[in-house]
């Protein structure tokens, strides 16, 4: 740019040297060198503004550059604050560890459970039988053992195999007493005792559970079959 200004100084200067009416009279000549210089002071004011843009143009080209670095550091800085996380995790208490091992074994009992029931909802009762089985076998420790021997007794009931119903079900009364689902269990064994003609013996398993859970739904239904 500099260059550029100072050819066009001295094609100017050159033009001044110069008789000016050896070429035009003093009137064009006069005229030629205003046009002139008008015409050199909007090239330098082109120029000027042209400079001032590329100077502008570098300052917001450094500071994207700046940015980029700022990214570039702050995503190191997060993968190195990843990576110590998984360390961390890995070098993580045993017993958390347990706890979490333990955590997902019960989220994978509960969904064995729930596959297992849709079945008996859907009245697949020896297919619902052979997956609460497996279940039981499986998960003897389980908090949902209990729950499954209820929904194994109920099964067995469904498909009509009334003497394995109320076997079932009497295991679950005897060993988990104060289970939630122990008075639907001595329901379910009243109505098999009926259905296998043990009126007497329903009618003691009826009158024991209206006992026992005088508000329970279940003991509502043992009265309406007394």
């Amino acid at each position: 740019m500099r260059t550029s200004l100072l050819a066009s100084s001295l094609i100017v200067f050159a033009t001044l040297a110069n008789p000016a009416h050896a070429l035009f009279g003093d009137d064009e000549a006069r005229r030629a060198i205003v046009e002139l210089r008008a015409q050199m002071q909007t090239q330098q004011e082109t120029q000027m503004r042209l400079y001032e843009r590329i100077e502008s143009l570098t300052k917001e080209v450094k500071n994207l550059r700046g940015q980029l670095d700022d990214l570039k550091n702050s995503y190191g800085k997060q993968q190195n604050m990843v990576g110590d996380l998984n360390t961390k995790i890995q070098e993580m208490d045993p017993k958390v560890q347990a706890n979490q091992a333990a955590q997902d074994k019960k989220i994978q009992q509960r969904q064995e459970l729930d596959n297992a029931l849709k079945l008996l909802n859907q009245s697949a009762y020896a297919k619902a039988i052979s997956a609460f089985n497996t279940f039981i076998q499986k998960n003897r420790g389980s908090e949902f053992y209990p729950e499954a021997m209820y929904w194994l007794g109920s099964s067995y009931y469904g498909k009509g195999d009334f003497k394995k119903a109320i076997d079932t079900e009497s295991a679950l009364v005897k060993n988990f007493p104060r289970h939630a689902k122990v008075p639907e269990a001595m329901l379910i064994i009243g109505m098999a005792q009926m259905d296998t003609k043990k009126t007497e013996d329903a009618k003691q398993t009826f009158q024991q559970l209206i006992k026992r859970f005088p508000k329970s739904e279940a003991a509502k239904m043992a009265k309406s079959q007394m």
